[in-house]
């Protein structure tokens, strides 16, 4: 019957899920319960359960083995590729830019202009051929540009960054500026701040004078005593020298701030103490504002943004253009789409450029009809459905276990023990966990009632338990066992 059982298990193990179900319970079944068989004998070191009352537990071993096999409730997230096309664009030599009539789905705010939050993606299809040789389409050097203002450009990181537009070496140049403002922070004279690689020591205050001693430790290394004034700005730096410059003003220098910054200054200071009191216990303190500029990235016209794509930085206009670069002599090969084709505009937008070829009547190519926009996108759908969850236990030498084995309670299964205290060695270890009193009284009811249905609460883990099924008799025990399946509904 054993044996049977282990062909019964190793059935259902074949069919398990790797499904988490919408709604999960933690019922009794194979996977997290023991059942204890009384050992009638022992061979070549094996116990052997036999009589009526393995017999019993063999069927109830294949009851919980059917108890872990149910249905569930599941909730799976599926995404589901779609498309989204232009309407064909026709090849007339013109520069057309994408637009919203023409593609209402594009994803991306489009206009004819880089104004505000809206980007430019322009085709010139003077630039745009066929070539009859190879059956392509063709794309030479600016065919394709994207074009953004300094509010809309991908080289800024979200956060709180600030692009400037410069020139370096004859070059466009955009410089990515991490800007930390605070205000209205507050010091002892003693304590330090410290801030983007910037420390400044509160050494002394004259409250007569409203003057600060400060010692400036900047991000290369120098350090420079200051005194400061209540309601003035100090604007600290370092220069392309390697030399630490301090300046005062009596306004917020925005102006030199953003000089500096078009100088690709590396990092930048500005420290205003704004008021001078005394404090608990006489302690003397500063209230301060301080804004910090440190430049995190920088680009250059001609820079690579991905394979062909290529940016121009215009700092005149303070537009950023990512434009497909062919120039063979420089290592940027000539681009072509062939049929089935498209150019993928590289900017996570999922937006392509594809050729709708002209065939004649032996479908070979002949020529562009056109060119449509296409974007493709994951969308995500959440789909709900009931399948069998099967849960039963992996290891079916652990689900039968000989009474003389069970020395503790285990604190992550259910224990059954099946039969009674003369047959069933398991009860010693009841009397211990559980007392006397309590095991008596249900030796009581076993010989009162003739059987019994016991569920105990396992005392190292109370979502576990312990369930004693016995009789005066075999029959008694098995009446016990049915009992116990027939509570399962």
């Amino acid at each position: 019957m054993k044996r049977a059982l282990t062909r019964l298990i190793v059935a259902l193990v074949a069919f398990s899920m790797v499904i988490i179900p919408a709604s999960a319970s933690t019922p009794i079944n194979s996977s997290n319960t023991v059942i204890v068989l009384p050992t009638t004998k022992v061979a070549n070191g094996i116990p052997l359960h036999i009589g009526d009352d393995a017999i019993s537990g063999s069927r109830l071993g294949a009851f919980l083995v059917l108890q872990g096999i149910r249905n569930g409730t599941y909730n799976v997230t599926v995404s589901v590729p779609v498309e989204y096309h232009s309407v064909p664009i026709v090849d007339a030599n013109q520069f057309y830019t994408l637009n919203r009539i023409d593609m209402p789905d594009v994803g991306i705010n489009v206009s004819d202009e880089p104004l505000g939050k809206a980007v430019v993606v322009a085709v010139n299809f003077s630039r745009v051929g066929f070539n009859e040789s190879s059956g392509a389409s063709y794309l030479l050097d600016r065919s394709v540009e994207v074009i953004f203002n300094e509010n809309t450009t991908p080289m800024i990181p979200k956060g709180n960054y600030k692009a400037v537009f410069s020139t370096f070496d004859g070059k466009g140049t955009l410089y990515v500026y991490s800007v930390n403002n605070v205000s209205d922070e507050t010091k002892s004279i003693g304590e330090s701040l410290n801030a983007d690689g910037w420390t400044l020591r509160f050494l002394d205050m004259n409250m007569n004078s409203s003057k600060l001693l400060v010692e400036v430790d900047y991000p290369d290394g120098a350090r420079k005593p200051k005194i400061m004034l209540e309601g003035e700005y100090y604007l600290m730096y370092t220069d392309f020298q390697g030399r630490g410059e301090f300046q005062s003003y009596d306004y917020y220098p925005r102006k030199e701030i953003k000089e500096l910054m078009r100088e690709g200054t590396p990092a930048l200071f500005v420290f205003s103490p704004t008021e001078f009191f005394v404090g608990i216990n006489s302690n003397m303190m500063v209230v301060y504002n301080y804004a910090s500029y440190k430049k995190v990235r920088e680009y250059h016209d001609g820079d690579v943004f991905k394979g062909q794509w290529v940016w121009d930085i215009n700092p005149t206009k303070n537009l950023t253009t990512l434009y497909l670069h062919v120039d063979p002599s420089k290592g940027f090969r000539r681009v072509e789409v062939k049929p089935g084709g498209r150019l993928e505009i590289p900017l996570n937008w999922g937006l392509s450029i594809v050729p709708l070829f002209e065939r004649d009547s032996q479908g070979k190519v002949t020529g562009v009809e056109g060119y449509v926009f296409v974007r493709r996108v994951l969308v995500k759908k959440t789909v709900h459905f009931t399948a069998p969850l099967v849960n039963v236990t992996k290891n079916v030498n652990s689900l039968i276990i000989n009474d003389t084995s069970l020395k503790a309670l285990p604190k992550d299964k259910n224990v059954i023990i099946v039969g009674g205290w003369v047959s069933n060695k398991a009860w010693n270890l009841l009397t211990k966990v559980y007392g006397n009193t309590t095991v008596a009284k249900i030796k009581v009811e076993v010989l009162e009632k003739g059987y019994v249905v016991e569920s105990l609460p396992n005392p190292y883990n109370p979502d576990y338990h312990v369930i004693i099924l016995a009789g005066r008799t075999h029959s008694l025990t098995w009446k016990a066992v049915q009992e116990f399946m027939a509570s399962f509904g």
